[in-house]
Parts: C-alpha cells; sequence; structure tokens
C-alpha cells in the first residue's frame, strides 16, 4: 500500500498490454517517499480495481482521484515484465502472419494422402532444403524483373513500399493460381474414381466442385496477366527506345502465368487492362501511385477468390495475404484506394473516405469475418481445465445456458490471434490503416476473451485521441456497433468515458456523434447487466423495477450519461445543438420516464436557440418527445410527466407561430398537426375505458387532454392556415 499525499505523484507509467506499470519514480518525489518501485504493477487506486481498466482509464483515475491516495502496487519480476513487453512488440508487428515471404517456409508439395496443406500448422517445421532453394530463387527472379520493370524514376522513399506490396502481390497470387489448379485436379481425380461427373455434383466434403476451381484459376490468371503485362515480360526489361516494341509493340513469346500468350500492335493493353500508346508516357504510367491503385484494382477483382472461406488454396495463402494487405495499407498514406472506392460506389458522386474502407481495408475485414477460425472450434480437445474460463465469463455470454459446449468455449477466445493485426495497423503511420484497425473492433468483439478484450478497448482508445479528425469520426462510429455487442459491466464505465471523451473533441463533427453514441449506450445500457449475447442485440431489456438490486448500478450510469447530453446542448456549433434536439426524444425513451422532465427542459432551450435549424428540429422533435411520455403509463392513467410535457412544451412552441424563418414555421404546423393526431387518438382509447380503467374510476385524463387540443392545438392550427 503507497499512500500519496500531494497532486503530484512523482513517477512516470507505461502502458504494458493494457496494465498500468511504474516505469520510474523520481528522486525525493512523493512516490518515492511512500516507497514505490520501478516495475510495480498498479493493482488499486483507491478503491478502484485495475484488472477491468484500460491503461487510458487507470491514468484517468489516477487525475481524477482525491488526495490523499492510496494506491495498491505488486512488484513484478524482471523477467514476467520483459516477457509482456516483448509480447506487445510481436503484436505490434504483426506477429504470425507473412512467414513465407519471411523465409519460414512450409513444403508445398500435397501430403500422399490428398488432405489439403495448412501453413499455419507447418510454418515452425523446417522444410526440404530443395524447396527453400526453390522458393528463394523465385522471389529472387520476381524481386529483380519487377524492380527493373516498374523503373519508377526519379525513385523516392515513398516508393519503396508500394513496389514491395507489388511484388509481394505477384508472389502470392501465382502461388494462389497454382494453388487453385491443383485443387482442380484433385477434385476432377475424385470425382473420376468415382465416377461421378464433376460438373454436375460436387464431392460430398467439398463445397465447390472441380470445374469451379479450374474457373476460378482462369480468371485469377487473367487478373494477375492484367496486372503484371508489359511490365515483367523479358523484351520489356531490356532498354529500348519510348515508342518501341517494348512500350507498346508486338508482345514477346511470353504470356501470362498460365503461359497464354499476348497479342498487340502498335497498341497494347495497359496494366489495368486499358488501352496505353506506345508513344513516351512510361514514367507517368509508372507511378507509384497510379501502381497502387492498379494493386486496388486487383483485389478488388480478385475479392470472391481470396475471401472465401472454404477454398484450400485461400486458407493455404491466408496468413500471407493478410500480411500483404497490412502493408499495402502502410503504402496507402494519403487514402487513396478509399477515396477510389468510394466515387466508384457512387457512380461518379462526390464521397468522403470515411464511406469505404478501400478494397485493401474491405477484403481484410471480409477475410476476418469469414474465416475459419472464427466460427470452427479449433480447440476441441483441450480440456475445460486447460482452457481456464471463468464460468461467470461463460454465462454472462450465453445467459440461461446449463450446458456450455467445445464451441461454447472457443467462441471466447476465436478471434485472440487477429488481435495481432489489430496492433499491427493501429501503429502504422498510415490513416487507412488505423481506421482499418478501429473497423475490425466489432467484427472481433464477442470473440475475445476479456483479457484480449482490453487490449482491443486499449487501441480503440487511442483511436478516438488520433490527430487525425478522420480517424476519430471513424471510431465514433466504431464505438456505436459495440455498444450493441456489450453484455458485461465491465465494459460500460469504459463507453461512458469514450462518450465523455466524444463530448471534448474540438471537431464539431465528433461532438455531434457523441449525443447519438449517448443516447445509443444509454438504450444498451440493461443488457449490459441483464442481457442475453445468445439473443444478440436486437433483444433489448428494459430498465430494471426501482426495487431491483441492479437499478442502482445502471442509475448511476445514466447519471454520467445525462449531463453529455446537457452539455453539448450548450456548444457553441450550431450542429452539435441540432444533433441534441433531433434525438432528444431517443434519448428520454432510453433513459426511462426519470430523466424526462431534464430532457424536456433542454428541449424547451432548443426552442429558443438563435439558430432556425436548430429550432426547426427542436418543434419537429416535440411530438416525438410527447409521445413517449405520454404513453410510458398504462392507459387511464395520467402519466407523472403530462402535465410537464405539455405544459413546458407547448407555450414555447406556440411563440415560434411569429418566427421569421419560414422554415420554422412549416416544421411548427407538422408538429400541430402529429399532436392532435396523438392527443385525439389517446382520446378515443379513452372513450373505451376498460376493467382497469372502469375500477379506476373511469378516464381521468379525458378533460385535460381536451383543454390541449380546443385551447391550444386548434387556435395555432387556424392562424397557420392564414400563413
Amino acid at each position: 500500500n503507497v499512500i500519496i499525499e500531494r497532486e503530484m505523484l512523482g513517477l512516470t507509467v507505461e502502458n504494458v498490454l493494457e496494465r498500468t506499470v511504474v516505469r520510474t519514480v523520481l528522486a525525493g518525489g512523493p512516490a518515492k517517499k511512500a516507497g514505490a518501485k520501478v516495475g510495480s504493477l498498479i493493482v488499486k487506486v483507491g478503491n478502484i480495481e485495475t484488472k477491468n481498466l484500460t491503461h487510458f482509464e487507470t491514468i484517468d483515475e489516477l487525475r481524477q482521484s482525491q488526495r490523499p491516495l492510496q494506491l495498491v502496487l505488486r512488484q513484478i519480476s524482471d523477467e514476467a515484465l520483459r516477457s509482456a513487453r516483448e509480447e506487445m512488440g510481436r503484436l505490434i508487428r504483426g506477429s504470425g502472419f507473412g512467414r513465407i515471404m519471411d523465409g519460414e517456409a512450409p513444403s508445398l508439395t500435397p501430403p500422399p494422402d490428398g488432405t489439403t496443406l495448412d501453413v499455419e500448422a507447418q510454418a515452425g517445421r523446417p522444410a526440404p532444403s530443395g524447396t527453400e532453394r526453390s522458393l528463394d530463387l523465385y522471389s529472387t527472379i520476381i524481386r529483380k524483373r519487377w524492380i527493373d520493370a516498374v523503373n519508377l524514376a526519379p525513385r523516392t522513399k515513398k516508393d519503396e513500399p508500394i513496389l514491395r506490396v507489388g511484388e509481394k502481390l505477384i508472389w502470392i497470387m501465382t502461388l494462389f493460381i497454382v494453388g487453385l489448379e491443383r485443387e482442380a485436379d484433385r477434385l476432377f481425380a475424385l470425382a473420376k474414381d468415382e465416377q461421378v461427373s464433376s460438373e454436375s455434383s460436387r464431392h460430398s466434403q467439398y463445397h465447390h466442385s472441380g470445374k469451379d476451381y479450374a474457373d476460378a484459376a482462369k480468371s485469377a490468371s487473367k487478373i494477375l496477366y492484367d496486372f503484371v503485362k508489359k511490365r515483367m515480360d523479358p523484351v520489356r526489361v531490356t532498354p529500348q527506345a519510348a515508342g518501341g516494341p517494348a512500350a507498346g509493340g508486338r508482345q514477346g513469346p511470353r504470356g501470362g502465368p498460365m503461359g497464354g500468350r499476348g497479342r498487340g500492335r502498335g497498341r497494347g493493353r495497359g496494366p489495368m487492362g486499358g488501352m496505353a500508346d506506345g508513344k513516351g508516357g512510361a514514367a507517368d504510367e509508372s507511378s507509384s501511385e497510379k501502381l497502387l491503385l492498379q494493386i486496388g484494382d486487383v483485389l478488388q477483382r480478385m475479392r470472391t477468390f481470396l475471401a472465401d472461406p472454404t477454398s484450400p488454396p485461400a486458407a493455404l495463402m491466408r496468413g500471407e495475404l493478410i500480411a500483404c494487405l497490412c502493408d499495402i495499407l502502410d503504402a496507402d498514406t494519403e487514402m487513396k484506394l478509399s477515396e477510389e472506392e468510394s466515387v466508384s460506389s457512387t457512380q461518379g458522386g462526390r464521397a468522403g473516405p470515411i464511406a469505404d474502407l478501400g478494397a485493401a481495408g474491405s477484403l481484410l475485414k471480409l477475410i476476418v469475418l469469414n474465416c475459419p477460425i472464427m466460427r470452427s472450434p479449433a480447440c476441441e480437445e483441450i480440456s475445460v481445465e486447460e482452457r481456464n474460463i471463468d464460468e461467470d465469463e461463460l454465462r454472462r455470454r450465453f445467459g440461461e445456458k446449463k450446458a456450455f459446449s467445445n464451441n461454447d468455449y472457443h467462441r471466447l477466445h476465436a478471434g485472440n490471434r487477429f488481435l495481432a493485426v489489430v496492433h499491427r495497423l493501429a501503429a502504422s503511420r498510415s490513416t487507412s490503416a488505423r481506421i482499418t484497425a478501429c473497423s475490425l473492433g466489432p467484427v472481433l468483439w464477442s470473440h475475445l476473451d476479456f483479457p484480449h478484450q482490453l487490449q482491443l478497448r486499449g487501441v480503440i482508445t487511442r483511436a478516438l485521441h488520433d490527430v487525425e479528425v478522420i480517424v476519430r469520426k471513424s471510431t465514433a462510429t466504431v464505438l456505436h456497433e459495440i455498444a450493441e455487442l456489450v453484455f458485461d459491466p465491465r465494459c460500460v464505465p469504459w463507453l461512458v468515458l469514450m462518450c465523455e471523451r466524444a463530448m471534448t473533441d474540438p471537431e464539431p463533427l465528433l461532438r455531434s456523434a457523441a449525443m447519438t453514441l449517448t443516447w445509443h449506450l444509454a438504450e444498451h445500457l440493461p443488457n449490459a447487466f441483464l442481457g442475453d449475447a445468445s439473443k444478440g442485440s436486437r433483444y433489448l431489456r428494459r430498465l430494471p423495477s426501482r426495487d431491483d438490486p441492479i437499478f442502482a448500478d445502471v442509475y448511476l450510469l445514466q447519471c454520467k450519461l445525462l449531463p453529455v447530453a446537457t452539455r453539448l446542448a450548450e456548444d457553441r456549433a450550431p450542429q452539435v445543438r441540432l444533433a441534441v434536439a433531433a434525438q432528444c426524444d431517443r434519448l428520454c425513451d432510453a433513459l426511462g420516464d426519470h430523466w424526462s422532465s431534464v430532457i424536456i427542459d433542454v428541449l424547451v432551450a432548443m426552442l429558443t436557440d438563435s439558430d432556425e435549424r436548430v429550432r426547426t428540429e427542436a418543434v419537429l422533435c416535440v411530438p416525438r418527445l410527447a409521445d413517449i411520455v405520454l404513453l410510458s403509463s398504462p392507459p387511464g392513467v395520467i402519466p407523472a410527466g403530462e402535465s410537464s410535457v405539455l405544459d413546458a412544451l407547448l407555450p414555447a412552441a406556440i411563440k415560434l407561430q411569429k418566427d421569421t424563418s419560414s422554415s420554422v414555421r412549416v416544421a411548427l404546423a407538422t408538429a400541430a398537426g402529429e399532436l392532435l393526431t396523438l392527443l385525439v387518438g389517446l382520446q378515443r382509447a379513452e372513450d373505451q375505458p376498460s376493467r382497469e380503467q372502469a375500477s379506476m374510476g373511469g378516464p381521468t385524463s379525458i378533460r385535460y387532454e381536451k383543454r390541449h387540443v380546443d385551447e391550444r392545438l386548434i387556435p395555432l392550427v387556424q392562424k397557420l392556415l392564414h400563413d
């Protein structure tokens, strides 16, 4: 136990796998005098344990906790600390992916029994020397001919990563095509042995026939041929004058990777299949930016084949492809692939790069989403004791399920391996890579155990503090999705903290997103405490009753969420206040009727806002909010908030009939019609009282609703008719 009296702690900390460790202790500082030591793990800050907190949350507690502050520290051995730091370094480097290109090459000779090769299982085994020599020779030839053929002049440091990923993509696609052809031959042989036509029926163990793989090999060959044509041909590589055969004349005898012949006279097809003149312009055609767009085009055309979860060749190259996609995202520092795909998806319309992840990012997300490791129990033979998984963790994920299968145990950690990809991309200098890292969060969240969820939370937290606005905006969208997936109360304080962080962002777009995240999180708060993950996020639990012990926990979290909305309602930026005015009704529905009076006061203030767009949206929100408050109680009973909602909102709304903006008066007319429909419908429901209403003395709120209709709404509509 360490007790620090002063505001300054006198120590620095570091992040080790999202646990906070003391890095240095200042000589003569308060921490040194209290007995803190370097290498100690901060276990508790005051009364709060840090095992459920990210590094950012722990630092936030250290800053905000009152003094004197009591810390509980646990000394960690040097070996354990060094091992944890090395593990964090491996995660940032994307350890476990791209082993073949790094020299750990498995044998490409198929096993004698005809089973599929598994790169991940054989990565640690020594490959035959002949295979190693063949792969090294093949890689050397590709590297030499590719770099010589691309001929970027002058070559800059920025061009080197793009050249490298182009070379690696050719390497992967060539082996992938060979794998497709071998798989087709094997299935044709199986079909022939069984005397079954491969075109009319499939083998019982496979999802595709031999003809499917043969057709895929031809299509992939054409895509690869279009990419490398006139770049790696020996005739093209030899130096010739611009406009000669190398630039656009007749092709040499060598064709594509599958042995096809290229044709062309005077004009030849460019690397992406477009026509390219043979008169100069070689340096322009080979620019690094255009080469990157060509790589994106190849990924877009190959997406169906590479992301197929049932294809053995795709599974064989999965690790290499993931590493290559990470390198492509690193090279795309200016988000050219995202902009290209966004514009094409809107048929030439203007779309921001946030609209899509781009060819590389979307393919990576699709591969991770469909990967068999995420869905098939690869650890069925491991006993429950060896898994060391808490039974409470299973019940939080799977509800009241009595018996848990091996598949249930596997689902808790099936995505752990892909967390290295998230760390790898999150540490990149490329904006595209960091956005893709965040987008993988909702995909992996339900397939991670709690320690790995903690690491993912740390990645998302740092992304919300990114210097690039577009990364922070993407992170806000990701948090919106994760809020639906949280069925663990230990994660809710982190989401509330993210709402508060977005509320203080200097960018108005982020502050507007904070309002959306606030009501969305408030809506899913009961799920985190009472929900069943097996039923999914669409099964929304309502707030517990006030006598339920869980109600106090939910209420305290709501007390932190409501100030976010009230502070945003006073924001200087009109677009932020506009977001608040448009979503007051949703926030009221999510928080419950005990907070309705506060939200009504917020909306009344919005009705007198200086910006006409805010007033317009606030007026349109009035009938929606009234609907929620009036219908929150059983029929026949005057709701607790009826007097406040109608008597507070209607006078403020009626004053807008003299507003100088015609759009505000149009919105007022619309709102008046919706309120009339609502109140008249309630009166008709009261005209047919049920037995419960009769026992309570009959319809008790008809006269009250008629007063609002006759004395306020009807005269308002009559005046608006003469506008």
